[in-house]
């Protein structure tokens, strides 16, 4: 009986054993014992999101709207087409890409159109902003002012639609104004925004 009871306690003691160490091991494995180096990755644009709102203020001579009435606010909507490894665009194949959309080139930026009526501007992304055969670029900006757009819903969808096919086309990375990939919620809080726009317009229509 002595010997089992040895025996019991010899086998209770390594169980007791390997639950402390099972938990001390899990401790250490959940600390910050262990560190991964993580190395800044350059952002592709010096000047980032000033910039962009520079380059798409400018293209799109927002602010000649705004001389027209104190009252009148911009809603930009921007999407930024990045190459996937930051290699250039053809431009030989852009400009076909967007002469096939019937997009016109206007003073360095690429007009869309849609019944003759204006939907939405494409701009180099990268300084100075406006594009010509000698332009090296990887990456391009859509935008438009849904608050002077006849259809805001409209817009945003064919701006959309515009890049998904350059996404497919040339390999890039759709991302929003702040150069963060687009994600379901964005696309949604953005076709939110464009529904109440086309909502404020037409109020303002019936005023």
């Amino acid at each position: 009986m002595q010997a089992n009871s040895d025996i019991y306690l010899i086998g209770l003691s390594i169980i007791l054993f390997l639950i402390i160490a099972f938990f001390f091991l899990k401790k250490i494995a959940s600390s910050n014992d262990l560190k991964v180096k993580i190395e800044e990755i350059p952002d592709i644009y010096e000047d980032a999101e000033d910039d962009i709102n520079r380059i798409a203020q400018s293209s799109f001579n927002f602010s000649e709207q705004s001389k027209v009435s104190k009252e009148y606010e911009q809603e930009l909507i921007i999407f930024n087409l990045i190459s996937m490894d930051a290699s250039l665009y053809d431009i030989d194949q852009l400009f076909g890409f967007l002469a096939n959309y019937n997009a016109k080139l206007r003073n360095g930026y690429f007009s869309y159109t849609n019944n003759n009526k204006e939907i939405f501007r494409v701009a180099n992304a990268l300084k100075p902003g406006t594009f010509d055969i000698e332009t090296k670029s990887h990456a391009i900006l859509l935008a438009a002012d849904i608050n002077d757009v006849d259809d805001a819903i409209l817009t945003v969808n064919l701006m959309l639609d515009f890049a998904t096919q350059f996404s497919e086309n040339f390999h890039a990375s759709i991302c929003d104004g702040n150069r963060l990939p687009l994600t379901k919620q964005m696309i949604s809080h953005i076709k939110s925004t464009a529904q109440e726009a086309s909502r404020l317009k037409q109020v303002s229509d019936f005023a």
